[in-house]
């Protein structure tokens, strides 16, 4: 694991770096380098929209050939100092044989273990739940511990809050602070609700600066259960003072590290190749900077608000397989759908990402990004337990396999991926005095599960 000496060295090297205006990094350094790394590689036009699971082995390895190049040559920006820090090969690769291969997590009957896995492995991933939705705070403990009470959900991150004690939590000031501390608060009570105090967890959600983090994160660390701190990067190959200071946070109570940044297929890095090596640079420059536990580095289409399109599932399977078949490393990848609960529309958007990213590899996701992460209230534990069943039912499955299921959801949502169907609120869809969905919701749910049975997906 890294350490606050190590992470005190970055800082002084990010200080001393090559001065670069983050306008140039992001419009001439980024673009044109990822091109000429593309070029030297021969991957110009190696995206296959007919083929969104790549099957080509050789060619993944050659993208994390020039995923590691691109890494040596860009290195990462920092947004504060407008400096660029800069390693070495030798340092990269050292990094990468230093990353863990394995992490404990939890405690009790919660211990689960985290453990790097290659395409088609038989090692079934780990699932965390949600993704940073706002819900109302009264809301907290009675949804949160619905969500996890399900024994397939291994990891909690939870939910966020917009306000604390009814008041607005207006970002980097003292009201996130103290929704930082009450979103610990809520925590406990919820796990202690859903029977599972010793549940591995990820903090905190309500913190759009560092401060909710640093609060929350402290309030709610205990020694046996150590927790994953959640340091995202502000954007494509770049960092800043803030998420060093989550990092330093983190690092003063032992705790593992989950760093990363998104990779844009239409931003910086350009096509859905370009996004693919910038993802591997990216991962590979999280060990580097971090010394991180858990990278998580993301792909995100912005062209349709998506990565479960045809160009997003192709770019996230052929960068996990270059990773995990070269690396020993242990990402989390994100799928990014924008359905709502209770439309079909979001099981088989999440059935084609989990399908592709746990078959090529992937070891741990985050999830769901229900309407997008968009809307308020708008989640609900069926497409949670939903999400679980089907990342862990693909462990196992040939990248073959994995295409057929992936091709056959991907015409039941693709004309609309850009706009889903938002659906409907917990309070809609969830008969909250029974603990379970509503009859339509579940009737949904069964008719998906059923229909991915046919396809030998053990659901």
């Amino acid at each position: 694991m890294m350490s606050v000496p190590y992470a005190t060295e970055m800082l002084a090297r990010i200080r001393e770096g090559e001065p670069c205006s983050t306008y140039d990094w992001d419009n001439r350094v980024v673009p044109m380098t990822v091109k000429k790394v593309l070029k030297k590689y021969g991957l110009q036009k190696t995206f296959t929209p007919e083929v969104p699971v790549n099957q080509d082995m050789a060619l993944a390895d050659q993208y994390f050939a020039a995923g590691l190049e691109l890494a040596e040559v860009l290195g990462i920006q920092c947004t504060d100092t407008e400096t660029v820090v800069r390693f070495s090969r030798e340092e990269l690769l050292s990094a990468l044989k230093e990353a863990p291969s394995e992490l404990t997590l939890g405690s009790g009957l919660d211990r689960v273990v985290l453990k790097a896995r290659e395409p088609g492995a038989p090692v079934k991933p780990l699932f965390c739940t949600s993704l940073s939705i706002q819900i109302d705070e009264e809301l907290y403990p009675e949804l949160v511990s619905e969500l996890i009470r399900y024994r397939n959900i291994d990891i909690l991150q939870g939910p966020s809050l917009d306000t604390i004690y009814g008041h607005p939590a207006f970002s980097g000031t003292p009201f996130e602070t103290a929704a930082g501390i009450r979103e610990a608060q809520l925590r406990q009570e919820a796990v202690w609700m859903a029977g599972r105090p010793g549940i591995a967890q990820m903090g905190m959600s309500s913190s759009v600066t560092e401060y909710g983090f640093m609060c929350g994160f402290g309030k709610n660390h205990v020694d046996y259960n150590p927790r994953i701190a959640i340091c995202l990067q502000p954007s494509e190959l770049k960092t800043n003072y803030c998420n060093f200071n989550k990092v330093l946070t983190a690092l003063a109570y032992g705790s593992f590290l989950r760093t990363g940044c998104p990779s844009m297929i239409g931003g910086y890095s350009g096509p859905p190749e370009g996004a693919a090596v910038a993802n591997i640079a990216s991962d590979i420059l999280q060990y580097a900077l971090f010394g991180t536990s858990i990278s998580n580095c993301s792909m995100y289409d912005v062209r349709q608000n998506t990565a479960c399109n045809r160009a997003g599932l192709w770019a996230m399977s052929v960068s996990i397989q270059a990773t995990s078949r070269n690396t020993h490393t242990i990402l989390d990848k994100i799928i990014n759908q924008s359905a709502g609960p209770c439309t079909e529309d979001i099981l088989y958007t999440n059935a084609a990402g989990l399908v592709a990213t746990c078959a090529s590899g992937l070891e741990l996701t985050t999830g769901p990004r229900s309407a997008g992460g968009a809307l308020k209230n708008y989640l609900t534990p069926l497409e949670a337990y939903f999400c679980a069943d089907v990342f862990k039912a693909a462990a196992g499955l040939s990248l073959e396999q994995a295409l057929e299921i992936v091709n056959y959801c991907l015409p039941k949502y693709e004309a609309t991926v850009a706009e889903q169907p938002k659906g409907k609120n917990y309070y809609q869809c969830y008969d909250r005095v029974n603990r379970k969905p509503i009859d339509e919701w579940r009737t949904m749910d069964d008719k998906v599960r059923q229909d991915l049975r046919r396809f030998g997906l053990d659901i």
